[in-house]
């Protein structure tokens, strides 16, 4: 009895300081620039950073934000056997919500997953605007995993629409800081993997030198008997 209380000791102390991998995906949108002289702008939405997920997802979830005073119409569609679902109900509080579910098994490698067309209307004034995607959202194994937030800074003129610089510059520095804090991450894993292997197998060493004392101590008992 005291041998299997030990062990069932045992495995709780192990599962308790096993360590828990942070999950994470990111929905990279992508501006398709020779769509941006006809009047509208192409936004290709690619999972990357997948690497974590040993089964991959198949389902992603956001909400696009726009100024409808600037565009008269939203396409939003699904590419590479990803299929999409888009509220553009104007009175409904989940306006702008979309799903995308695939329909060929899971993902776990970077893949082009919708395309959003947004067409302007005519007789735009020069003007700067921006179109977002929020609340960027899977799950894995019933676990909710969310995106940064994405942003891109337009000028319109003339019934074109460009990318502004400062939108590149800002969306180099926050791919940069990403990668970097990727790279952090991954380096904080791998170091906090081997510290918790290290303290496993000591506390394993204590556990075992504890039954040895244990065991040689009722032994002693027995002989003095």
């Amino acid at each position: 009895m005291k041998k299997k209380k030990i062990i069932f000791i045992i495995m709780i102390i192990i599962l308790f300081i096993i360590p828990i991998h942070v999950l994470a995906f990111d929905l990279q949108a992508n501006v398709n620039e020779p769509s941006l002289q006809e009047g509208k702008i192409q936004i290709i939405l690619k999972l990357s950073d997948l690497q974590e997920y040993s089964n991959g997802i198949n389902a992603v979830s956001g909400k696009l934000i726009y100024d409808t005073s600037l565009f008269e119409s939203v396409t939003f569609v699904g590419m590479n056997n990803w299929s999409c679902a888009y509220n553009n109900e104007e009175d409904n509080e989940n306006n702008g919500s979309f799903m995308l579910i695939t329909t060929s098994g899971n993902v776990n490698k970077d893949t082009e997953v919708a395309q959003i067309e947004l067409k302007l209307k005519n007789s735009i004034e020069k003007q700067n605007t921006k179109v977002k995607i929020e609340n960027i959202q899977t799950s894995y194994k019933a676990q909710k995993i969310e995106s940064e937030d994405k942003e891109i800074n337009l000028l319109i003129e003339n019934n074109n629409i460009t990318v502004t610089n400062d939108s590149s510059e800002n969306q180099e520095v926050q791919q940069k800081t990403q990668e970097n804090v990727q790279q952090e991450e991954e380096q904080n894993n791998e170091y906090n993997y081997r510290k918790y292997i290290i303290i496993i197998l000591f506390v394993i060493i204590l556990i075992i030198l504890i039954i040895l004392i244990i065991q040689l101590i009722e032994r002693r008992k027995k002989s003095e008997k």
